[in-house]
C-alpha cells in the first residue's frame, strides 16, 4: 500500500510522546491523511474534536499516567471510530467494553494501521 491510500481521511492523534506522535503524523500525511490535531491529553483531545471533527482517531491508552478511556467513551457516544496504539501489552488496561476495538502495540506497522483506519472509515 503506497500513495494517498487515506485520501483526505481526517484523523485525530492522541499521543503523549512527541516523537511517536510526530512519527504517526508524518506517516499518516504520507498516506494522504489529514491530521485534525495531535494532542497529549484527554482534555486537549475533547477540545480538539469539538473544534475540528475527525473521521477516525488514534488513541494512546496511557497519557502521562492517565487513561484515555473517558475520551474513548466520548468517541463512542459521538460515533467516531478509533484504534488504540499502546506501548503496553496488558489488555487489562482497558475496561471490558473497549477491548473489542482494534489495538496495536508500538511500534506499529504502517500498512496494518492504515488498513485498519480505512476499514474503520468504511464502516462509519
Amino acid at each position: 500500500m503506497t500513495g494517498p491510500a487515506l485520501k483526505g481521511l481526517r484523523i485525530l492523534v492522541v499521543e503523549d510522546n512527541f516523537v511517536v506522535a510526530d512519527a504517526l503524523r508524518f506517516m499518516l500525511v504520507g498516506y494522504g491523511g489529514v491530521i485534525t490535531a495531535v494532542v497529549p491529553s484527554v482534555e486537549r483531545a475533547l477540545a480538539a474534536i469539538a473544534a475540528d471533527p475527525a473521521d477516525v482517531a488514534i488513541l494512546d491508552i496511557n497519557l502521562h499516567g492517565r487513561s484515555v478511556v473517558p475520551f474513548a467513551d466520548h468517541l463512542i457516544a459521538e460515533a467516531v471510530p478509533f484504534v488504540f496504539v499502546s506501548g503496553y501489552g496488558d489488555e487489562d488496561l482497558l475496561p471490558e467494553h473497549l477491548r473489542a476495538h482494534p489495538r496495536f502495540d508500538k511500534p506499529v506497522e504502517a500498512e496494518r494501521l492504515i488498513g485498519c483506519l480505512l476499514d474503520l472509515a468504511r464502516r462509519r
